[in-house]
């Protein structure tokens, strides 16, 4: 038996390894191992006044930091009973929007473009086609200025805390960055017109498919688990009896499973689940990409991304003018602290992020526990790897391996929130 491998898988987050075990010409076995060491965030926690847990769990990833810091806050305001007003609400779209604007132009351009058209990297094509990676910065750029915007910073954001907003921006702000929204959807149709025109593998993945849905909306904020072959859904407090995670030998972050299936979470999920939900021009750019719901090629995953971008900039419009149209308040609503356990979920760039705390009467933190999308897409990106492999196989090493790096970076992997 021979050994193939692919060392630091290059254009993901974090630091990972796919290693290739081959006999007699055929693939035997396939898995991704995870090298980053552990970060013990959850363990980090406890013993912390609540007050910091958002703080500290937004560093878990410098992207998705708004989610992190979101996902911690409503947790901890369903274990201490927190209602907040309609327009925190509002902000805190903003800043999970504000995350999707940033992560996927950045994976979309930086991180799989370059395998569409034969590039080591981004910089090669910064100098034969600069006007497609200006682009790319005009959408990342909007994505760092609207979190800044709302959050108070680009990464780590400081102003959302339980309860509400500590500030919030100007009306004369949102106006002009509402300009700035519409403006930059154009942008965003030509990212989905650009990977639909890329030539896709043809495969199928056949774990379950997970994200939050809600009747109403495109569901980020808020919404119940819903799986879409199951046809069930459950309410985020019962996450940690939906999701199994289990340790594996070869991976220092865990795998995940639900009713015993391996599945994927992501922008592939949340279309196939709430495609109806999506802005109008969303939806034709989904139509005109080929991508309908239910799709299980995994590497649409892509394209679901970049109808996603189009969604995220006009609904983010909607919501700054009704912030300038309906007044009220997101100043922090008052609360007695109290013991209690709470979860809480958000869809993160990746998939979907739970969180969930335990306080006590004083209001320190005695349990934490944090779901990553990654964590919960590795178990399913090995068994869809172990699929894939035999179809192309028959490729010369370096393509097939190329291959394979394409198909994990169409799960836009965050090693790095995996060992949280």
């Amino acid at each position: 038996m021979s050994t193939l491998t692919v060392e630091h898988v290059a254009r993901i987050e974090g630091h990972g390894t796919i290693t290739v075990d081959v006999e007699g010409g055929e693939v035997r076995d396939i898995r991704m191992d995870v090298i980053e060491p552990a970060r013990f965030f959850e363990s980090m926690v406890v013993g912390r006044r609540f007050d910091e847990i958002p703080l500290i769990t937004s560093r878990i990833c410098g992207i998705c930091s708004p989610n992190h810091a979101l996902t911690a806050i409503k947790a901890l305001e369903d274990a201490l009973g927190v209602e907040v007003s309609e327009r925190t609400v509002l902000l805190r779209k903003l800043l999970v929007y504000g995350s999707y604007l940033q992560n996927h132009a950045t994976h979309l351009y930086l991180f799989a473009a370059p395998d569409y058209v034969g590039l080591p990297s981004v910089f090669p094509l910064a100098k034969t086609a600069p006007e497609v990676v200006e682009r790319a910065l005009r959408i990342k750029k909007l994505g760092n200025d609207l979190t800044t915007l709302v959050g108070g910073r680009p990464i780590h954001p400081v102003t959302a805390v339980v309860g509400g907003f500590t500030a919030e921006p100007a009306p004369a702000q949102l106006e002009a960055f509402r300009a700035a929204l519409l403006g930059i959807a154009d942008d965003a149709v030509a990212t989905a017109e650009l990977f639909a025109s890329f030539e896709e593998f043809d495969f199928a993945g056949a774990g379950e498919m997970l994200a939050l849905f809600a009747e109403d909306d495109y569901a980020i904020y808020d919404g119940e688990i819903s799986a879409l072959d199951g046809e069930w859904r459950r309410p985020v407090g019962e996450y940690r009896s939906v999701l199994e995670e289990r340790v594996v030998a070869h991976s220092n972050a865990k795998h995940s499973t639900v009713d015993g299936r391996t599945f994927m979470v992501g922008a592939l999920p949340r279309i196939n689940l709430s495609a109806a939900r999506l802005g109008e021009r969303a939806r034709g750019a989904m139509r005109s990409a080929g991508l309908s719901p239910g799709s299980r090629n995994t590497f649409f995953n892509n394209v679901a991304q970049a109808v996603e971008l189009i969604d995220a900039a006009e609904r983010c419009a909607g919501y700054v003018e009704r912030l300038l149209g309906t007044g009220g308040d997101s100043t922090p609503v008052p609360f007695a602290v109290r013991a209690g356990s709470g979860a809480g979920a958000t869809e993160a760039p990746r998939g979907t992020l739970y969180h969930g705390y335990t306080v006590d009467d004083d209001g320190f933190v005695t349990a934490g526990d944090v779901v990553t999308p990654t964590a919960q897409n590795l178990g399913n990106l090995e068994a869809d790897m172990r699929a894939f492999a035999p179809t192309v196989a028959d490729l010369p090493r370096e393509e097939f391996l190329l291959a394979i790096e394409r198909l994990v970076r169409a799960y836009d992997p965050c090693l790095s929130c995996a060992v949280h």
